[in-house]
């Protein structure tokens, strides 16, 4: 089966030679000299410009702390690895025999900077226009939200009320690419947080994790089951 990533590269009609891909996806380990560190070098910079790039010229436009918080979130090696293992990346690594006995190819560092590798090398090859569309279309497909607040935020709903919160979209804003979505939880008929992000289940985890902070005023006003199943903020 063809790897994920090359059905993008594809799709966007980029071109990488096959010995610049091998480069990419070489880690020290395999290889001291000829290796993807000057690539990632280059990847690392890029990647962070798009970002910040993206990120400015949003609509609607962001805050400097928004920016920043997306930013650190989008270019984190967490995230950066995530992506890598959906875009089939790992399978495609080349790392020394001390690091594959240690599964190396699944270390966060490794597949984030083989991304970042990859993304130097569709720079070089294509130009930053290339480079950008890819990322934007990768991100799309990422997630950046490290902590389940959703699971978290349904075991104290169900402990205190014998139910599960509910989500639901209340909007969707920029290009089709790279949407941001506005969640909201509900919780015994009332709006309890909302929150925002680059998908639908990001957007939900925001809002759960604010519904978590509020949780403990929500039951200091008494709700209880025989409450009213209109919804009005808290």
């Amino acid at each position: 089966m063809k790897p994920k990533f090359l059905d993008i590269l594809e799709e966007l009609e980029i071109d990488i030679p096959e010995d610049l891909l091998r480069l990419a996806f070489t880690h020290r380990s395999f290889d001291e000299i000829n290796n993807n560190e000057r690539l990632e070098f280059l990847g690392d910079a890029v990647v962070g410009l798009v970002v910040a790039d993206f990120l400015y010229r949003f609509e609607p436009p962001l805050s400097e702390g928004e920016m920043s918080k997306y930013k650190a979130k989008l270019v984190s090696r967490r995230h950066l690895a995530d992506i890598a293992l959906k875009l089939d990346i790992k399978d495609q690594m080349r790392v020394g025999g001390g690091e594959d006995l240690e599964r190396g190819r699944e270390r966060y560092t490794i597949l984030g900077n083989a991304l970042e590798a990859l993304i130097g090398a569709i720079f070089i090859r294509e130009g930053f226009d290339k480079a950008r569309r890819f990322l934007e279309k990768i991100f799309s497909i990422g997630t950046s939200v490290e902590e389940d607040y959703k699971s978290k935020l349904q075991e104290s709903v169900q402990a205190l009320y014998k139910e599960i919160p509910v989500y639901k979209v209340i909007g969707e804003e920029g290009p089709m690419h790279a949407r941001k979505f506005t969640a909201e939880v509900i919780v015994k008929g009332r709006s309890l947080g909302t929150g925002s992000g680059f998908s639908k289940k990001e957007a939900e985890q925001y809002a759960a994790k604010e519904a978590l902070s509020r949780l403990h005023n929500f039951e200091k006003e008494g709700i209880d089951n025989g409450s009213s199943k209109s919804v009005c903020k808290i």
